[in-house]
């Protein structure tokens, strides 16, 4: 089910604010399946990795909240 989502540890998002707030990266630390019905993400702020939250998935792959950067952290070169 998490496959669906094509949501992936490694992964960094933007978080989509607005025009005055400069947005937040956020890598994907795990994927969570507590709930296999709606799988969330473990998020780790990349500039404080001591800030997190879970999200659903499906909250992530919308992009009126955010987009997918890079598909691993060896990716944001």
């Amino acid at each position: 089910m998490v496959q669906r989502f094509n949501v992936k540890e490694g992964q960094r998002y933007a978080q989509r604010l607005s025009v005055q707030k400069r947005a937040s990266v956020w890598k994907v630390g795990a994927i969570l399946a507590t709930d296999p019905s709606i799988p969330h993400a473990r998020l780790i702020n990349v500039a404080d990795p001591l800030q997190t939250k879970t999200i659903s998935c499906f909250a992530l792959g919308d992009r009126a909240f955010y987009e997918l950067i890079a598909e691993t952290a060896t990716g944001m070169g």
